[in-house]
């Protein structure tokens, strides 16, 4: 009876052993995210375009940048903003205000899609990156306008 109990807690601990190596093994092992598009541009009139994630449900913008300074033939952005809630502090971030580019995921973040719109522009051409998040997926796309 005692080695039965033994045989029991051994094949117990196994069990335990590969089910939480198989935990770790999935933990961040996310597909990455395939978008329809990877760059929207606009004419400085603005506008209004929509990019979607193909191999997810749903998702959720992290936030963008205000700003870009190239140095050489590098763009640095600066200045990053962060999403919010339509609902408040505690709903999922489905809008961005970036200033002269907007965004919004509707039905709460239970889209596929986000909305980008782009306020007309009197100036120099401007450059942002977006950061969206899915699970344990992230992505970026750009927006540029004339």
């Amino acid at each position: 009876m005692k080695r039965l109990s033994h045989i029991i807690i051994l094949i117990t601990a196994v069990s335990a052993f590969i089910s939480c190596e198989h935990v770790l093994c999935v933990d961040g092992a996310w597909d990455p995210m395939e978008l329809d598009k990877t760059h929207v541009n606009f004419p400085s009139e603005g506008g209004q375009n929509t990019v979607s994630v193909l191999n997810y449900t749903l998702w959720w913008i992290v936030g963008g940048y205000t700003s870009v300074n190239e140095i050489g033939d590098q763009q640095n952005y600066s200045d990053f903003i962060h999403a919010t809630s339509s609902e408040g502090e505690n709903g999922a971030q489905d809008t961005l205000d970036g200033g002269w580019y907007h965004l919004t995921v509707p039905d709460k973040c239970k889209s596929n899609a986000v909305i980008v719109t782009v306020e007309p522009n009197d100036g120099e051409a401007r450059h942002t990156i977006i950061q969206m998040q899915s699970g344990n997926a992230f992505t970026t796309f750009s927006i540029s306008q004339e």
